[in-house]
């Protein structure tokens, strides 16, 4: 599989000169928070970003300085802070698709009485930019701006296989480094997740990701073929069992993204 080549914040023997290191590392702090935005100590950024302590101290004071990052002085943590929503407001206001896709996944959110989230790929991750929920899908607690894994997700499975094949590899190859010695138990399950997506046109994971929870996920592709967003649905499972996404809310979810896709030709 092809090598990354791309620049990390630490440790990397092959960097671009062209790279801002500073830039990296700072941007880096910010990922370290999940998507609950639980407030959390220079030592545990550390750990998360793989930083010296001292650099980390550094970055999170600049940051909170400029009102990226809260800090609560009586437990001595940070939080995200609201200058974050400033980053991604202007990209989140572009985009129309939103418009398009809400109604459609609301009607699909309440008759699955589920959780249905558009994302568009970032790197080894999902981003999700638009969320409907009903009120009992709120146990697994995500929404717009929440990040998700490619490689154990049933929207990031359902992108890969959508993906030229070089490219696929490439992104498995950066999903592998970010596992670590994990990656050889999440390995198998997902290239036949993929070789699974490719047949049906959706992805599934079954607890893969999040224990307690299912998801299948469907691309919504660009008029040349290219995958741009997807959308998934997915639950507790309990409600949203394997035997029901592949029976009735896979492709259900794959009639969604092509009526998604077909209104939303001349944005994409």
């Amino acid at each position: 599989m092809a090598k990354r080549k791309d620049a990390q914040p630490e440790g990397s023997g092959d960097k671009d000169y062209r790279m801002n290191t500073a830039l990296v590392r700072g941007l880096s702090v910010l990922k370290a928070f999940g998507p609950d935005n639980r407030p959390i100590g220079n030592a545990e950024i550390a750990q998360r970003v793989n930083l010296p302590k001292a650099t980390v101290s550094r970055m999170t004071f600049t940051l909170s300085e400029l009102g990226y990052l809260n800090y609560d002085a009586d437990i001595g943590r940070y939080s995200l802070g609201p200058g974050v929503l400033t980053l991604g407001y202007d990209v989140m206001a572009q985009m129309d698709i939103r418009d398009i896709a809400r109604p459609y996944m609301q009607e699909l959110a309440d008759y699955a009485d589920a959780s249905v989230y558009l994302g568009v790929p970032h790197g080894v991750e999902f981003i999700y930019v638009e969320a409907c929920r009903t009120p009992g899908s709120m146990a697994v607690r995500l929404g717009v701006g929440s990040r998700i894994p490619v490689a154990t997700t049933g929207m990031g499975r359902a992108y890969l296989a959508a993906l030229p094949e070089e490219e696929c590899e490439a992104l498995l190859d950066r999903a592998r480094e970010s596992y670590g010695e994990a990656w050889s138990g999440i390995e198998a399950k997902t290239l036949a997740a993929i070789a699974a997506a490719k047949e049906r046109g959706y992805g599934l994971s079954g607890g893969d990701w999040i224990s307690e929870a299912h998801s299948a996920g469907a691309v919504i592709r660009r008029a040349d073929g290219r995958p741009v967003y997807a959308i998934n649905v997915g639950g507790l499972r309990s409600i949203v069992t394997t035997a029901r996404l592949e029976g009735d809310l896979g492709p259900r979810l794959l009639g969604v993204a092509r009526q998604i896709e077909h209104i939303a030709r001349g944005i994409l």
